[in-house]
């Protein structure tokens, strides 16, 4: 059983309430993209229900993925309305970054969950957007860091595997201070630093509490050093510390 945090307790209460409608009334339910933490507990939430779940985020190694919730009794083609985009742009006078392209999408006074993946193959970006606003980015994405850029949709199928490096830790604690502290190999009152600075994420949320907690499946981003994903919780050990299974991407 998932441990609900706090700051989750919001989504679990909508997930639950969404399950409901679609055992009760027999509604197809398409979410908003999730993360990995919140697909696990929608995962946890369905599991004793009458409904089925379909995940995708418009390839097949999506981390952020859309919902589709419907009874067990239906059977369904999936549609998730989801469109991936290339950004054009002159590489000589811009370097785009996972951040530089999130935090200007986030600028447009979007929600987070309107956005998918955001990937780099080689000097190509795509991101994924669910299609309720296209028109937006049409007509209000034309710039990053000041410099010009096009966005064209990708109509071909999306191929991209991600690649990671794995790393087993040992903390005494979720803290994100901790977690932080032991994947990056920094001082507790670095990791604590950052955090103050806001310049740590937890699921693309802004942290300012360096004792705020964390579960398997969270992604955690550290400014100018990187992202990780709380991928498994291995064991204990017998001085009851915490054995954890760090992944990072690649670039």
């Amino acid at each position: 059983m998932l441990n609900i945090l706090t700051e989750e307790k919001e989504f679990y209460a909508k997930i639950k309430e969404q399950i409901k409608k679609v055992e009760k009334n027999e509604k197809v339910i398409l979410t908003k993209f999730l993360t990995l933490r919140e697909q696990s507990i929608l995962i946890e939430c369905s599991k004793f229900s009458l409904i089925q779940v379909s995940f995708y985020g418009g390839y097949e190694f999506a981390e952020r993925k859309k919902a589709l919730l419907y009874p067990k009794t239906f059977t369904i083609i999936p549609e998730f309305n989801i469109t991936c985009y290339n950004i054009k742009y002159n590489k000589r006078y811009l370097k785009l970054t996972h951040q530089s392209v999130l935090g200007t999408l986030m600028s447009l006074k979007l929600d987070r969950s309107l956005f998918g993946d955001i990937v780099f193959i080689d000097d190509c970006c795509y991101f994924f957007v669910t299609k309720d606003i296209e028109s937006i980015l049409v007509n209000e994405f034309k710039v990053i860091n000041r410099v010009p850029i096009v966005i064209e949709k990708n109509d071909k199928d999306f191929i991209a595997s991600v690649n990671y490096k794995y790393k087993e830790i040992i903390i005494s604690s979720m803290r994100i201070d901790n977690l932080i502290s032991h994947v990056y190999n920094l001082s507790r009152d670095s990791a604590k630093a950052n955090v103050l600075s806001k310049f740590v994420y937890k699921n693309d949320q802004v942290v300012t509490n360096p004792a705020l907690k964390c579960e398997v499946n969270d992604i955690i981003s550290v400014r100018k050093k990187g992202r990780f994903i709380i991928s498994n919780l291995l064991r204990n050990t017998k001085t009851n510390k915490i054995v954890l299974e760090i992944k990072m991407p690649i670039t």
